[in-house]
């Protein structure tokens, strides 16, 4: 007979919405990076709605990518880059691939900042869940932790 342990459970969400409160904490400053440099790009250097969202990725990724790594799965380790880099970055490119194809379309129809800016923050988010997802259970798993039911 299977016995749950509540403890555990209890151990195991609070350490989740930790997890998920630092990982929506870095996605925040990213944003803010990310949308601040879009803005720059658009309206002081009059880049093309692409080509602001590109420089506005390349920007924002790759502190994102360190501070995921550090503080939200906090991995002290060497970095793997067939099961760590390599994953993240896809998916980073993904969103980008969004982001571009959305801003892109928008671009047609207008050249108000704020309604691009809306179009890529709204792409990104389909790629954020599913990036946080991807990390959170495959690429940097806890290891260690009790199981949460226990066979008697």
């Amino acid at each position: 007979m299977a016995v749950i342990d509540r403890a555990v459970i209890a151990g195991v969400v609070r350490g989740h919405w930790r997890r998920a409160l630092r990982y929506c904490a870095v996605s925040a400053v990213n944003v803010v990076v990310g949308l601040g440099t879009l803005a720059y790009a658009l309206e002081a250097l009059d880049l093309t709605p692409v080509l602001a969202n590109l420089t506005a990725w390349v920007v924002s990724t790759g502190p994102a990518y360190l501070m995921s790594r550090y503080w939200v799965w906090q991995q002290l380790g060497a970095n793997s880059v067939k099961s760590e880099v390599l994953p993240f970055w896809i998916i980073a490119f993904v969103g980008l691939a969004m982001s571009s194809a959305a801003i892109a379309v928008l671009g047609m129809i207008t050249d108000n900042t704020p309604v691009l800016m809306l179009g890529t923050v709204v792409a990104c988010g389909v790629a954020w869940v599913a990036k946080y997802l991807v990390l959170d259970g495959l690429l940097w798993p806890k290891t260690g932790v009790e199981s949460v039911v226990e066979v008697l």
